[in-house]
């Protein structure tokens, strides 16, 4: 057995489980409201796995530190498989990250530090719950969204020029091709929401734009 790593009783390892429930519940509880793709069961999957194989570690007497290494590589991989690139967008990385700080606290269960958890906890809901607002304020001030256009070869594109600047939008790139008749315009636009919204609603009253993917 390793020097310093003392093995829990039952009573503390049924102590520990149950927290991890707790704990990885709660934070579920959020990704489960807003419909993300790791919900309430896999929040709570992931944490009392973690404190189960860091329980596990200290009973069978071999290196902690190999284990929670181990448990960090698996928890990348799962991580890994809910981020998806939506055509410029990248998604799930907030997802990936909640579920990398559940592993940490139910690591941190399994060790005993519960003081840790007490203090983590209360703060990752806080950022969970009350960013999202400061992150709608942002957005509401300077969003990024990708465009595809497709206009007939007769559409003006001086006009979407005009367009920008009147919702307050700046145009960081921009890619043109011509298929036929018809032309496809690919941009990176920034600026308030407000503005992309208008945007969009011009461009789909616009009879000489065939297609807006935003």
């Amino acid at each position: 057995m390793v020097s310093g790593i003392i093995p829990l009783s039952f009573r503390q390892e049924l102590i520990a489980l149950g927290a991890s429930v707790f704990v990885g519940g709660l934070i579920g509880v959020e990704r489960q409201s807003r419909d993300k793709a790791a919900g309430l069961r896999t929040m709570i999957f992931i944490c009392m796995g973690a404190t189960l194989f860091t329980i596990i570690s200290r009973c069978l007497g071999g290196d902690p530190a190999r284990v929670a290494a181990q448990i960090v590589s698996g928890i990348g991989f799962i991580g890994a498989g809910v981020i998806l690139k939506h055509g410029s967008r990248i998604l799930g990385v907030t997802t990936a990250a909640v579920i990398w700080v559940t592993a940490a606290l139910g690591m941190c269960i399994g060790a005993g530090h519960y003081s840790l958890v007490l203090v983590a906890t209360p703060l990752v809901l806080a950022i969970l719950w009350g960013f999202r607002y400061v992150t709608r304020l942002i957005d509401s001030v300077h969003e990024e969204r990708s465009y595809h256009i497709g206009m007939d070869g007769s559409f003006n594109t001086i006009r979407i020029d005009d367009l920008l600047m009147e919702n307050g939008l700046i145009c960081q790139s921009r890619v043109f091709e011509r298929t036929g008749t018809q032309v496809c315009c690919t941009m990176h636009i920034a600026g308030p929401s407000k503005g992309h919204e208008q945007l969009l609603k011009q461009l789909l009253d616009d009879d000489t734009i065939r297609e807006v993917r935003a």
